[in-house]
This record gives C-alpha cells, sequence and structure tokens, in this order.
C-alpha cells in the first residue's frame, strides 16, 4: 500500500495495466493519494479516522464493490471514517452501475475501462469531497484565473457575469459570517458548562441559520456547527447525569432493575493501532465480529443518534443505525438481532408499526427484545407499544444507568 499523510483518496488497484490512466490523472491533481491492491489494507484505511473517498476499480460492477463491502464488513466492530465509495467500470456495466446508485449501493460511478470522460473522476472526487466536509482541493477562489476565463465571453454577457458573481460572493460572506456567530457563542456555552455556569443561546438564531443551509458548498462549516453543538449536547447530558443520575429509567417490565456495572464490557480500544500493529485477516475478523451482541438502533433524529451511539460505544457490541422504517423493516426482514431500540416517530411511519412486524409469528427477530424510545411519555402510546410486544419503553435521552440495566437484562443472559 502506498500512502501518503492526510490522504483523502484511496484507490483500489485490481489490474495495474487497465488502471494506469485513472492513476496517473489522480495524481496529476492531488497529491495525497493512496493507492492499494489487498483487502487487508482497505480494512485498514477504512479504521483511519481521515475521510475518504474509495475508487474501487474491476472488470463488473459485483467485482469492482466486493473487496470494499467483504472489508466494510470485516471491521464493523470498529470505529470508522466517514467516507463515500465509487465504482469504477467497464461500458457494459453502466446500466447496472445506475441502479446500484439509485439503491444507494454506491455513491457514484464512473466508466474508467476505459477512461472516455478524463477529468470527470476529479468532478466526482471534488464533488464527494464537499459532501465529507473536506476543504476542497483547489483552495480559495483565483480571482485572475476567474477573470481571465470571462475575457473569453463578449460584452454584454461578461458584466452580467461579473455582477452575478460579485452578489454570490456577497451571500457568501453574509452567511459566514453568521456561522462565525453562532460558532463562537457555541464555543462560550461549552466553556460555561464545564465551569458549571448557566447557559443562554439564541435558538431562534441558531434554527434560521441552519435552515438557510441548501447548498453542499458550506458543508464543511455545517459539519464544524454541527460537532460544537454535539460536544455542547454531550457535556450538557453529562452534567444533568451528574446532579441525578437515576431520574431517566425503563417505565415498564421490571423497572427496578439494578445495573450491573461489573458486567458491561469494557470499550474496544486502539482499534487503528491492532490493525496497523498485525498482519490481519479480514476473515479471522468477521469470525470474531460475529461473536458480538448485534443491536440495532432506529432513529431519524442525527443528535439523539449521535449521543446514543457515544454511549454504546463504551459497550463491546455490534450498532447498526437506521434512520427510517422501510430500512428498518428491511434490516429486520434479513438478519437476527439480541436487541433492537426503535424510535416511536420515524419520517415514513410509526415504530409501533414496525415493532407488530417485527414481532409477528414469521418474523426471524420474533424473540428479539424491542425497546420503544419516545421524546414524551404519552400513557396511551407506550399501553398500546407493550401491548404490540414491546419489552420496555424509555424516555429519550439514553443515559448510562438505563443502558447498563437494558443490557443486564436483555443481552447477559444469551451468553
Amino acid at each position: 500500500m502506498n500512502s501518503t499523510k492526510e490522504s483523502h483518496i484511496v484507490l483500489f488497484i485490481t489490474q495495474p495495466d487497465s488502471d494506469e490512466l485513472v492513476l496517473s490523472t489522480l495524481q496529476k491533481h492531488y497529491s495525497h493519494l493512496t493507492k492499494c491492491t489487498q483487502l487487508k489494507d482497505v480494512c485498514k484505511l477504512l479504521v483511519d479516522k481521515t475521510p475518504k473517498v474509495f475508487l474501487m476499480t474491476g472488470d463488473t460492477l459485483e467485482k469492482s464493490l466486493y473487496n470494499y463491502y467483504r472489508s466494510l464488513d470485516a471491521v464493523s466492530n470498529y470505529d470508522i471514517c466517514e467516507h463515500r465509495v465509487v465504482a469504477l467500470i467497464p461500458r457494459q456495466s453502466e446500466a447496472e452501475a445506475f441502479e446500484a446508485y439509485k439503491a444507494k449501493i454506491i455513491d457514484d460511478y464512473m466508466v474508467a475501462r476505459p477512461i472516455y470522460e478524463m477529468h470527470r473522476i476529479i468532478l466526482i472526487c471534488e464533488h464527494l469531497f464537499i459532501e465529507l466536509g473536506i476543504e476542497p482541493a483547489q483552495g480559495p477562489l483565483d480571482t485572475a484565473k476567474t477573470n481571465q476565463q470571462l475575457d473569453k465571453f463578449a460584452e454584454p454577457l461578461k458584466q452580467s457575469m461579473q455582477k452575478g458573481l460579485a452578489r454570490k460572493e456577497d451571500l457568501k460572506h453574509a452567511f459566514e459570517h453568521s456561522v462565525i456567530e453562532i460558532d463562537n457563542a457555541l464555543e462560550l456555552a461549552t466553556s460555561k458548562i464545564q465551569m458549571n455556569q448557566s447557559v443562554t443561546l439564541d435558538i431562534r438564531r441558531l434554527k434560521e441559520t441552519l435552515a438557510s443551509i441548501r447548498s453542499d458548498e458550506i458543508r464543511p462549516e455545517l459539519l464544524k456547527l454541527q460537532s460544537k453543538a454535539l460536544l455542547l449536547l454531550e457535556k450538557a447530558l453529562h452534567f444533568a447525569q451528574d446532579e441525578d443520575e437515576e431520574k431517566a429509567a425503563l417505565t415498564a417490565g421490571d423497572a427496578d432493575i439494578e445495573a450491573d456495572e461489573t458486567k458491561k464490557k469494557p470499550k474496544q480500544e486502539y482499534a487503528f493501532n491492532r490493525l496497523y500493529q498485525q498482519n490481519i485477516d479480514p476473515e479471522a475478523l468477521l469470525k470474531e465480529s460475529s461473536n458480538l451482541p448485534n443491536i440495532l438502533l432506529v432513529e431519524d433524529d442525527i443528535i439523539s443518534s449521535q449521543l446514543t451511539k457515544m454511549l454504546l460505544a463504551n459497550y463491546s457490541v455490534h450498532l447498526e443505525t437506521v434512520a427510517n422504517g422501510r430500512q428498518a423493516f428491511a434490516n429486520l426482514t434479513s438478519k437476527k438481532y439480541d436487541l433492537v431500540l426503535m424510535d416511536i416517530n420515524l419520517p415514513d411511519t410509526n415504530g409501533i408499526y414496525i415493532l407488530d412486524q417485527a414481532t409477528s409469528g414469521s418474523s426471524i427477530n420474533k424473540d428479539t427484545p424491542i425497546i420503544m424510545l419516545s421524546g414524551n411519555k404519552n400513557k396511551s402510546t407506550v399501553a398500546k407499544a407493550l401491548e404490540r410486544g414491546a419489552k420496555g419503553y424509555i424516555i429519550k435521552p439514553l443515559d448510562k444507568s438505563t443502558v447498563g440495566k437494558l443490557f443486564t437484562r436483555f443481552l447477559n443472559k444469551n451468553k
């Protein structure tokens, strides 16, 4: 594996002669590029935290994706980087690749054997960089280059283009100023929480600014704000837990079960170092991960999902997350889980409907404990969920004590 520091592009090569033109095209535009030929290297790059675009080559769509999905499966027990995957395929696989793109099996594709559009691979990478929040490789706007391009157009089109570009820049600067103000407010609020001081935020201004985001072009700024907001919520949550950790509890079944901290498994640490210091066999990783409890989290709210994942990261479990009822139904009908955490309100259906389907007589998860999650405690909803087969009902957000009780009750007895 040839790599450079902070490489955001990974080219998986299966036939060096066929992929030489792709490699040379990328190297002309990017100094930080990783090329590899073995599945174990893809595993290592997935657990490295640098965001990446994986370009997978192959003489069919299936072969181009085999190494990626096998590697993803092998490191399912590890934290992985945020990334996108692109299939580089021969022309005869284009129709199949388009269907795979629509089904979200791949994030993009390109006919690369042979290459017909030399610079399309660069455009794909730039677009996916923006999605991942990576600063554009070309850097800030080059005014001289822009003017050089404008000079190619005749008046009055040139003047109209100059005015339009200037207006777009003004709008961008105004938005950037708002982002900076909110960024500073979140920094101050986080600092105050650390010092146990009261916090005030202009929630209306925060919501208006976030709601004004319409373009992927400002995704790096959005990710920075999201990260700070998550940090603020996490610190606020931990502060509240320290004040009274026993306030949140299960509202059904054996609600008085005491959490047994001695049975909590330690977090899998140093995954990155472990993979890099050993010649890991991906097949061995697949076998190892199969021994861990499988948990499905069905949650459409990104903040709640992130906070739940932070909590569960302290346990040796295999966690999968989905954001809507359609995905939840697909997972529950194709894979057996040891525990399901199901949000009540989903964007495309009601969590109780999915619960009803999952606990039916023909379902492979009919005996799997399903815990319902909700932002409010409605007695009729609680009763309905329990009647349909839910094993518990938890008011969000989850806390350490509640998770401990869940695992003691539903996971330890399965070992």
